[in-house]
């Protein structure tokens, strides 16, 4: 079993066990797998408007209202007539989406189609795009199909707190009623409108506004007033009572089907105005012109129902044809199915329904033809298991097994095209004609073969894209397959440059980095399978030496800085000259002026590396002073200066007197939530470290003058985020943050993405993750919900390149990737630092 099938296997096992309660309806996609025998499986079915599966080669069966253990056990024991040891598993691929109806305070309103099995309360909001005003609804009403009423408190979640969140069910009414208001809402099918309200409002004085015939009215009415659904009766307002509303009533005014034609097709769906004569053939014209739905004669069936009450008329289409009309009446369901007429085929080649059209001779050759099997090709034809020839008529619902001569070759995998390729009889087929009529291999491609002949026996060949030539003396034998083994090229780059970048097979780490330019100050980490390492970014021979192979991991940081910061009273300079001396810096600022006397420190890494006086000055005026470090020069002033170094705004503060160090610090843009320490350095050379927990502490530190203040960078608190989004990686953590949010940070996700099935590890990425569907809020302007969870420093968020990614495959990928980061961890957080 390749690996594509085991993945859809496993899926579909997965799916089946979380639902084997779950009842199939209308609309869901299912999919079929029959173990060993993939010739008779089907990836999805889909339940059709009857309720009906088609399974080749069993025909249709009913499956709308069965549990999948029910279908499943079904299927196997017809299957039984064709593969007498057979395991079946049917598992949801797709939920048929159910409808609920939204009509409130929200940004969305109508009719609103949910693609999955339930749907919570707080994530139906989320997908009508919130709320139009928050601070308007308090509660909601929840109608269900069979009358019932809920009303629900919302209160919590404007707060963030959890509150009650019921499952909606398919065909509710969810309203949202706006909280006290001096206006009456109007929905219907005829528009959405809000009227000031007046003192004797009356539901009759509201519907004359509407400018809408009466009779397109329906007989029931429905007013909402204080959580209340009220029924009222239309007949009885024209003629008789009438109805007095209130302030913030919401009025809903339903169509009048009973003066339509609804008309259910194949073709489509439409609901007509009745008019006086009204027949099939009117009906059918109107869905042509009115409603935009094309009806070709030549593909409906030769029956078409008209329901009627409790009667129902079945009418040929070859007599309405042909003149004989039938006169339809208001409140009528006209029913007009597609010809269906269709055999079963399982071939080497293809295995599949293939339909036939009215005009189509039903026989093998036709058959043939549609599905492209070149009969010169064909060694046997069994109808219904019974032998038969090119020209036997075949009736619908048949079973047609083709047995085809074996001159040709099976391509699957990374090839360009993939499938049967055909030769000429007797022609000697070598593998390098097989390339040339595969055309070529994808950019995922391994570098290596494996050759199935048609008793079952693998060769493994290895390919040298740049250098094909040996591979025309390599014969292949007619029926073998051949699998192009694929390999997944993708580098994950993070660091001071962020990204995830495909890569060509034969790649080495020069040919991935070339696009970014870097320069001598970066160095590369990287890990490559099971090999791993750092390289300057300027030494591009060993870059060179380095082959890519699968997933690869990139940090690019600065191992060094190339600048020099000089301080000065106040004034700032920064040189970034190949090697700067004592005399450069001390130059650059005029020495010691106005006086001829002074100290120079040298910090580094926030460590006081040397100390000059005026006298040491002269002796040393050659010496380097290392890339990265600060540089102060304190000239001997009566009074002086405290320099503010750091993760603040850098200045220099002129003073005679000490000054208290949250004074400094309160103008410095210090980062307060997050920083947790400062150091004082003093003229003495003594290193003071300072707690900045409590504020109220700091008014009692003084720093005298001379001193420099030095603020050390924090601990940046971050959320892990990567796979299919624009810049996978480290994402700063704000408080409050949503998974959403993270994912946003990190640029959206990619085009390839599927964010209906996003992980979100909470325990460490050796735990199993919790799984979110974020496909119906990815684009709206979602809250926090169960489906977009609040996440703490430290989460790691994974989005999948598709729905079947295996788990323990995303596990072992998340666990690679965060033992790369963790190891690197010290080294990332002192990029682009200067101390």
């Amino acid at each position: 079993m390749s690996k594509q099938k085991f993945l859809l296997f496993t899926l579909f096992v997965v799916l089946s066990l979380i639902s084997f309660s779950y009842n199939v309806r209308i609309g869901d996609t299912l999919g079929v797998w029959v173990l060993g025998y993939p010739e008779y499986s089907i990836s999805e079915l889909i339940v059709g408007p009857e309720g009906e599966i088609t399974v080749p080669p069993l025909g249709r069966l009913k499956a709308e209202g069965k549990t999948l253990d029910q279908l499943e056990q079904e299927v196997s024991t017809k299957m039984q007539s064709y593969i007498k040891a057979n395991k079946v598993t049917i598992g949801v691929v797709k939920y048929a989406p159910f409808p609920v109806t939204v009509i409130g305070n929200t940004k969305i309103n109508g009719v609103i189609d949910i693609k999955s099995e339930k749907i919570r309360l707080s994530d139906l909001i989320g997908q009508v795009g919130g709320f139009q005003d928050t601070n308007k609804s308090s509660f909601a009403i929840i109608k269900t199909p069979d009358g019932k009423e809920q009303k629900v408190n919302i209160e919590w979640l404007k707060s963030g707190n959890k509150g009650e969140d019921p499952y909606i069910q398919s065909g509710s009414f969810v309203l949202f009623p706006y909280d006290y208001t001096n206006k009456i809402t109007i929905f219907s099918d005829f528009g959405t409108s809000s009227i000031d309200y007046y003192d004797g409002m009356s539901l009759k004085s509201v519907i004359s506004t509407m400018n809408v015939s009466v009779n397109k009215i329906s007989s029931k009415i429905i007013v909402i007033r204080d959580s209340q659904i009220k029924e009222v009766n239309f007949e009885n307002i024209l003629k008789s009572e009438d109805f007095f509303l209130e302030p913030g009533d919401t009025i809903i005014v339903p169509l009048n089907l009973a003066n339509k034609v609804l008309v259910f097709s194949d073709f489509g769906t439409a609901s007509l105005d009745y008019f006086e004569g009204m027949g099939i053939k009117s009906a059918i014209a109107l869905l042509n012109s009115a409603a935009n739905i094309n009806i070709p004669l030549n593909q409906v069936n030769d029956t078409i129902n008209v329901v009627r009450d409790s009667q129902v008329f079945s009418l040929s289409l070859n007599e309405i044809t042909n003149g004989k009309e039938f006169k339809l009446l208001p409140g009528d369901t006209v029913i007009i199915n597609k010809f269906l007429s269709y055999v079963y085929l399982n071939s080497d080649e293809v295995s599949k329904q293939v339909d036939f059209e009215k005009h189509e001779n039903m026989n093998v050759r036709t058959l043939l033809l549609k599905v492209g099997i070149n009969e010169e090709f064909v060694e046997e034809v069994k109808i219904n298991d019974i032998k038969s020839n090119l020209d036997a008529q075949i009736k619908n619902g048949d079973f047609i097994s083709i047995k085809t001569k074996k001159n040709y070759v099976y391509l699957t995998g990374a090839f360009n095209q993939t499938g049967k390729i055909s030769f000429l009889p007797n022609e000697n087929i070598t593998l390098d004609k097989v390339l040339g009529l595969g055309h070529g291999f994808t950019n995922d491609f391994s570098g290596e073969l494996v050759m199935i002949d048609t008793l079952g026996t693998a060769k493994v060949i290895k390919v040298d894209t740049k250098d094909l030539s040996s591979l025309k003396d390599i014969f292949v034998q007619p029926g073998s397959t051949i699998i192009a083994n694929s390999m997944e090229r993708i580098a994950y780059i993070f660091g001071d440059i962020s990204g995830s970048v495909d890569y060509s097979l034969g790649d080495s780490l020069y040919e991935l980095l070339l696009p970014f330019n870097l320069s001598d100050a970066y160095e590369i980490r990287y890990q490559i399978a099971n090999k791993a390492g750092n390289v300057d970014a300027s030494d591009y021979n060993a870059l060179k030496s380095i082959p890519l192979e699968g997933k690869v991991f990139i940090e690019i940081y600065k191992k060094s800085s190339n600048e020099v910061i000089v301080y000065k009273s106040g004034e700032t300079k920064v040189i970034t000259d190949n090697i700067v001396r004592i005399i450069d810096v001390f130059s650059s600022v005029n020495g010691f002026t106005p006086v001829d006397k002074g100290v120079i420190q040298i910090y580094k890494n926030g460590k006081l590396i040397e100390s000059l006086d005026s006298t040491d000055i002269l002796n040393n005026l050659t010496k380097e002073v290392p890339k990265g470090s600060y540089v102060i020069i304190q000239p001997d002033l009566e009074g002086s200066y405290i320099a503010v170094l750091g993760n603040v705004d850098p200045k220099s503060i002129r003073t005679d007197i000490p000054i208290s160090l949250v004074e400094i610090l309160s103008s410095s843009k210090i980062d307060w939530k997050n920083q947790e320490n400062a150091i004082i350095y003093t003229e003495e050379n003594e290193e003071i470290v300072v707690n900045l927990g409590n504020i109220d502490n700091l008014r009692n530190v003084l720093v005298k003058p001379g001193s420099i203040v030095y603020v050390p960078p924090s601990e940046e608190q971050v959320v892990y985020v990567f796979g299919e989004v624009t810049r996978p990686g480290l994402v700063t953590y704000n408080s409050g943050m949503t998974v959403l949010d993270a994912i946003l940070k990190a640029g959206n996700t990619t085009k390839s993405a599927q964010p209906s099935t996003v992980y979100l590890f909470k325990d460490g990425p050796e735990n199993p993750p919790i799984t979110l569907d974020l496909s119906g809020i990815i684009k709206a302007a979602p809250i926090k919900t169960s489906m977009n969870p609040e996440i703490k420093p430290k989460d790691i968020i994974y989005v999948p390149k598709n729905a079947i990614t295996n788990i323990v495959e995303v596990m072992t990928t998340v666990q690679f990737f965060m033992g790369f980061v963790d190891t690197g961890v010290d080294v990332f957080e002192n990029v682009k630092g200067l101390f």
